[in-house]
């Protein structure tokens, strides 16, 4: 029983080490992990850093991608200032979208992820 414990101890203390050390050398996306701020920041930072209003953005976004649009958060990754807008499209799929809050131009999506603008976790729309 007690040699248990301390096999379970010291692989505890390995798995900790391990995981500091990813996250020290910048593992798990720690590059991308931006800040949202609320609405009122949100409004503070449009007129400090002269973005684009949270409509204006809204309203680019869904013409752009032929949806209705629902909502964006103006989030901050270093001192790059990126609206996340969630659109809705006329088949009910949800459309998650980046635009630079400087120049109002829509961000390309990883390769990663799909190209049709649905979410991995949408279904196929049945016909």
């Amino acid at each position: 029983m007690n040699r248990g414990f301390v096999v379970m101890a010291a692989l505890a203390n390995v798995c900790r080490a391990a995981v500091a050390g990813f996250v020290l050398a910048g593992g798990a996306h720690a590059a991308e992990v931006a800040a949202c701020l609320s609405a009122s920041d949100t409004r503070e930072q449009v007129r400090a850093h002269k973005l684009l209003e949270p409509y204006a953005a809204l309203k680019t976004a869904a013409q752009q991608r032929k949806a209705e649009a629902l909502s964006a958060r103006l989030c901050v990754n270093g001192d790059d200032y990126v609206y996340e807008i969630t659109l809705l499209h006329r088949d009910g799929r949800l459309i998650h979208v980046e635009m630079n809050a400087g120049t109002g131009k829509l961000i390309a999506r990883p390769a990663h992820e799909p190209k049709d603008g649905r979410d991995a976790h949408d279904q196929p729309a049945k016909n």
